[in-house]
């Protein structure tokens, strides 16, 4: 009885379709006790008739039938084809990646030094000098020794002037208008790169950064031929300066009213000279001075935010960042009335009148003009 009942389950296991009826025939058979052969027949009309004598093994004739509801027999073992394989998700991986060449950083750019305007204008003893961007050279003023003979001048990169006019050429040699002493050596110089003019004296700065000086050497004003490493350079009446590229100076020539007490200067990147007077500009824009103060010319300490600077005989001229001007010293002829200028790009001073350039190409002028050194206008 417990082997039939064994049978019964694994075929309600192997056949859902027939579940419900075979477990009805089992309950029958544990509460009843009625034989096989009954709870057979309850089930299906067709069932097979069970013996009364169960044999320990099950008979290989009894075949359990699928209703004729069902289409197609349950096979005992689900087919191969059944077999609903899901397929393996491919492993993601990462998309390879093509080889290129490594990217070359970009250079920073050099940033533009600025233009430097401070050689296109000279003020003279009583004449006014400038270079025109064609490289020719305009002149007002006094006449005199031919100081303005500048009208065939050509290829001409800046401008200095005292009692005689100075041209440089861009290719490194100097012109000389007017008579000053060692004129004909001047004539003769190459490879200069700067120029400054005195009374009586005219100075060169070469490339390598040595100085070159003609005229009177009454007190040693030329002995500068052991100089290097000079950057800038100043001439007054009678003293040559010299601007190192450590931001010290140097000084030849005549003392007499402390115009070479200039050793102490630090950290100057420009200087300027007057008649006995000197000027230094620092980089971080103040001035300094030396000489002789008669007029105020040297009171420049509270002076700030200057980009360039100008000593004339008496006076004092600074250019601040913003383009307006400052002055100080002598002003009988309205040298230093020049607090209303604005747009300037390059000041210098004479003996008795300022000269400036204007970021527009334009002159301005202040001083007196008994010579006609400051009709610059148009």
């Amino acid at each position: 009885m417990k082997k039939v009942l064994c049978i019964t389950l694994v075929l309600l296991l192997t056949f859902p379709l027939t579940a419900c009826g075979l477990r009805a025939t089992a309950a029958a058979l544990d509460t009843t006790g009625q034989t096989e052969e009954t709870a057979v027949a309850a089930q299906t009309e067709t069932a097979q008739t069970v013996p009364e004598t169960v044999s320990d093994t099950v008979p290989e004739t009894t075949d359990v039938t699928v209703p004729e509801t069902t289409d197609a027999t349950v096979p005992e073992t689900v087919p191969e084809t059944t077999d609903a394989t899901v397929p393996e998700e491919p492993e993601a991986t990462e998309p390879p990646v093509e080889a290129s060449e490594p990217e070359v950083p970009e250079e920073p750019e050099t940033p533009e030094e600025p233009e430097d305007f401070s050689g296109r204008i000279a003020a003279g003893a009583y004449h006014s000098v400038w270079v025109r961007e064609s490289g020719t050279v305009g002149a007002v003023g006094r006449m005199e020794a031919g100081r303005l003979k500048t009208t065939q001048w050509k290829d001409i990169t800046r401008v200095a002037a005292y009692h005689h006019t100075v041209g440089l050429r861009s290719d490194g040699t100097v012109v000389v208008a007017g008579e000053v002493p060692g004129k004909s050596s001047v004539l003769l110089w190459t490879d200069i790169v700067d120029i400054a003019a005195g009374a009586n004296n005219t100075v060169g700065l070469t490339a390598n950064g040595t100085v070159v000086c003609a005229g009177a050497n009454t007190y040693g004003q030329c002995d500068v031929s052991d100089w290097t490493d000079i950057v800038d350079i100043a001439v007054g009446f009678r003293t040559v300066y010299g601007l190192r590229s450590d931001g010290t100076v140097l000084a030849a020539g005549n003392n007499d009213a402390g115009q070479r007490d200039v050793e102490s200067w630090t950290d100057i990147v420009a200087i300027s000279a007057g008649d006995y007077h000197v000027v230094g500009l620092k980089s971080d824009g103040t001035v300094v001075a030396a000489g002789l103060d008669s007029f105020g010319r040297c009171d420049v300490e509270f002076w700030t935010d200057i980009v360039a600077v100008s000593a004339g005989s008496t006076h004092t001229v600074g250019l601040r960042s913003d383009g307006t001007v400052v002055a100080t010293g002598r002003n009988d002829y309205g040298q230093c009335s020049v607090g209303g200028w604005t747009d300037v790009v390059a000041v210098s001073a004479g003996i008795y009148h300022t000269l400036a350039l204007r970021s527009d190409g334009s002159l301005v002028a202040a001083g007196s003009n008994g010579w006609g050194q400051c009709r610059v206008a148009g």
